[in-house]
């Protein structure tokens, strides 16, 4: 039983340390990034080699672009500051 108290002690400690750091956390993010989206790989990239392609190089790139995926996830372009959004984040949580 003496030795339940301090690991008691011990994980109280530890697990209030992470909720007084947190307002440093925002200044360790990046301050670009690209926002994750839903997307279709292969759509977007048949809309790109029909517009800049012809003849069998618009065939063969048709080709490969039927290997993608219908479905995932895509980055960009919509950028945003996520520092920005962790900082304003932990601001309305304060009020």
């Amino acid at each position: 039983m003496k030795s339940v108290i301090p690991l008691l002690l011990a994980s109280l400690a530890l697990t209030a340390v992470p909720a007084l750091a947190q307002p440093s956390e925002c200044g360790a993010l990046p301050s670009s990034a690209q926002r994750a989206r839903t997307c279709n790989p292969q759509e977007q990239c048949l809309a790109q080699v029909v517009k800049n392609l012809k003849g069998g190089a618009l065939d063969s790139a048709k080709r490969d672009c039927q290997r993608l995926p219908t479905s995932g996830t895509c980055y960009g372009p919509d950028t945003f500051n996520p520092q920005a959004e962790c900082k304003e984040q932990q601001s309305s949580k304060k009020k």
